[in-house]
């Protein structure tokens, strides 16, 4: 009787949950209508407000009204709300509940398709199959990942995808094939934005005389063939050039299709000198509709790669098998556009080269095989250049940003992690201060003497902010620091820098970042951009922290080392030496090994016993550690009265040449028998 009763209460229970769940859902969905109505009726300001209402209160949401909230937004370039777009995209994605949202969820992922590559892409739709609950949360992650700036709320590489989205409907409108409803352009201009430089046009025959022209490239024989001929074979040759160049020229006309093209350059996409990526877009020859090509070669019809073997009788016949209407197309199509671009022109060489200088059956099968070899070559940068890439991005000057994390147990054995962030924001700051620089009543050369750059202009500010996420990218801790913002070139000291010390207890995913910041209203960035106008430098790093040392009383542990130089009583932060968090040791210097082992096993007289041996093995230049070769090999017996012990070991490497090493550090507890490892590598450079 008492179980009925409480299988009463529960049902109640669920019945009321789920009716109050129907019940938001039905007033999500006013919201959304009511929103919209708004919209339509132009008033923006409104629409925005019920549905940034509808998502105050927690719980599920109905997608749509995120993805409309955004979508508003980026399309009236709304900056001032740029930072609520942001969070109810996050939720629309997350707390999205009832069929119209997966419905729109589904759609979201279609729309990020371009620029989340085809790996991720099935296994979001997997994951929308499977109705699972990490489908929202990698969603978010991903844009997480992306944001330039994670210390704000606004993210900017989310608020450029939707301007991207926004701006390509109203420019790309030849057809509607895409998610987007628009032409295949805009599929690119999503992932890339907009191209460096681009040629259109109508391919033409170009040529008043196409006669004339097809004598000029059509040699059907080698010189050493024309060589041993006698004159009647010599007529005989040019009889047969005549017929073969009248079928040649009906058939270019037959199988020209006068196609609109487009082509489109970006540069720099691929790091490095790499070569542009270069994307070609133009009429069907099939279908007659504006979409993207695998190159020039596509605006062929297939038919006119046949060769005389495979055509049917009622078509139209050439003297020799491999000299094909697409072979003199081809040499048409990219002499046109041999001055747009290198590649046009390699291209345009090296089919010249085949055609003109070889004879006899060298041109069986060359019209497909330089189709084939050319969509390679085009697919192979696209192949080697990221996914996608923001604009916005390379406008902001770069601040060289480093990110170093050691692990390290506190006096109550709790596992800790420092973090040390280091900027160098001179160039960013030298940018930013020419292009203001009739703003400024001060001589270059007071910038020059090594103080903090705010005590001379107040307005400027470095900040430095790390933030730490957990498993399902909800902000766990956020912490931001003003280091002194330093112009000197020179060694580590000349660094900004912020040390992070917190407690260790996952591999938790984080982020760090660097801004240069210039509240100066007088002055003003170049660019107009999504990003905070006072934002005159930026640098992010995106991470995971390593595993927290182990704690555990039995067990031997010892701490990631640190290294440095230069030991002094001046330079105490954290430690009594210049820490070399890059690894870089000035030539002639002292090397200065700090290092913690915890939880030694005393012995009958209380005292802990344990030995270190430490190696120094030199690195070639590709990297392999000669382990046969030993610059330095040192054993060390260490006791003590504490089971804790935190030692900074100067270890003799003035006479080391200039070169990289490896050290490796072995500690044993002598009453144990416990042992740890640790290696760090560390280079020896001259210093002018």
């Amino acid at each position: 009787m008492r179980q009925s009763f409480i299988y009463k209460l529960i049902s109640a229970a669920a019945i009321g949950l789920l009716f109050l769940a129907n019940l938001a859902n039905a007033q999500d969905q006013k919201a959304y209508e009511r929103g919209l109505e708004e919209l339509y009726g132009d008033n923006i300001t409104r629409a925005l407000d019920i549905w940034y209402k509808a998502y105050e209160e927690p719980g599920g949401v109905d997608a749509r009204i995120g993805i409309e909230y955004i979508k508003a937004v980026t399309e009236r370039g709304l900056q001032e709300y740029f930072d609520q777009a942001t969070e109810v995209y996050y939720r629309a994605l997350t707390d999205g509940t009832g069929m119209d949202s997966r419905v729109v969820i589904r759609r979201e992922i279609d729309r990020m398709r371009p620029i989340i590559g085809e790996g991720i892409y099935r296994q979001w739709t997997n994951w929308w199959s499977d109705e699972s609950g990490r489908l929202g949360i990698d969603m978010r992650g991903f844009w997480i990942q992306a944001d330039p700036t994670p210390a704000r709320v606004s993210n900017e590489r989310l608020i450029e995808h939707w301007q991207r989205i926004a701006e390509a409907q109203q420019r790309f409108s030849k057809n509607n094939n895409t998610v987007y409803n628009t032409d295949d352009r805009a599929l690119v201009y999503i992932r890339y934005g907009e191209p460096d430089r681009t040629k259109s046009g109508i391919l033409t025959l170009q040529s008043l005389n196409i006669r004339n022209w097809l004598q000029n490239q059509v040699n059907p024989y080698s010189s050493s063939e024309r060589a041993e001929m006698s004159g009647e074979d010599e007529h005989e040759r040019e009889f047969a050039l005549d017929v073969q160049i009248n079928r040649l020229q009906d058939a270019i006309y037959q199988f020209h299709r006068y196609p609109e093209y487009e082509i489109w350059f970006y540069e720099g996409v691929t790091a490095g000198k790499a070569k542009p990526l270069i994307y070609v877009f133009g009429t069907d020859v099939n279908s007659d509709e504006f979409i993207m090509q695998e190159g020039i070669n596509s605006f062929i019809p297939e038919r006119a790669f046949n060769t005389e073997r495979d055509r049917q009788g009622d078509e139209l016949e050439f003297t020799r098998a491999g000299l094909t209407p697409a072979l003199m197309l081809q040499l048409l199509y990219y002499e046109q556009l041999a001055q747009v671009d290198d590649y046009f022109q390699d291209r345009l060489n090296r089919l010249q080269e085949q055609v003109l200088e070889q004879g006899g059956q060298a041109f069986r099968g060359l019209d497909m095989e330089f189709r084939a070899e050319s969509v390679e070559m085009l697919n192979r940068r696209t192949t080697n250049a990221p996914v996608e890439k923001s604009t916005y991005s390379d406008q902001i000057p770069k601040i060289p940003l480093n990110v170093y994390q050691y692990r390290f147990l506190d006096e109550e054995s709790n596992p800790k992690i420092m973090t040390f962030i280091e900027s160098t924001a001179r160039e960013a700051f030298l940018i930013d201060y020419h292009r203001n620089r009739g703003r400024y009543d001060i001589e270059e050369s007071e910038l020059r003497n090594g103080r903090d750059i705010s005590e001379i202009f107040n307005y400027y500010e470095l900040r430095h902010v790390i933030q730490t996420y957990d498993d399902s990218w909800n902000v766990r801790g956020t912490e931001s620091h003003n280091p002194p913002l330093i112009l000197d070139r020179g060694d580590n000291r000349s660094r900004s820098r912020t040390i992070v010390e917190k407690d260790h207890e996952s591999r938790a995913y984080q982020a760090a970042s660097a801004e240069l910041l210039n509240y100066n209203p007088e002055t003003k960035a170049v660019y107009v951009t999504p990003f905070n106008p006072a934002l005159r430098g930026l640098g992010k790093e995106q991470f995971r922290q390593p595993a927290p040392l182990v704690s555990h009383p039995d067990s031997l542990e010892m701490a990631d080392l640190i290294l440095g130089y230069q030991k002094t009583e001046q330079f105490t932060e954290p430690f009594s030496f210049i820490v070399a968090n890059d690894g870089v040791i000035p030539f002639e210097e002292t090397l200065v090994l700090h290092f913690e082992v915890y939880n030694l096993e005393p012995r009958d007289d209380d005292f802990t016993q344990f030995e270190l041996t430490y190696r120094i093995h030199p690195v070639d230049e590709d990297g392999n550690v000669l382990t046969d070769q030993s610059e330095f090999v040192l054993t060390l017996n260490f006791v003590n009265e504490y089971s804790r012990v935190v030692e900074d070991l100067e270890i003799e490497t003035a006479e080391l040449s200039p070169g990289l090493y490896d050290l490796r550090v072995n500690v044993e507890d002598v009453v144990t028998g416990q042992q740890k490892n640790r290696t760090v590598r560390f280079e020896v450079i001259e210093v002018e």
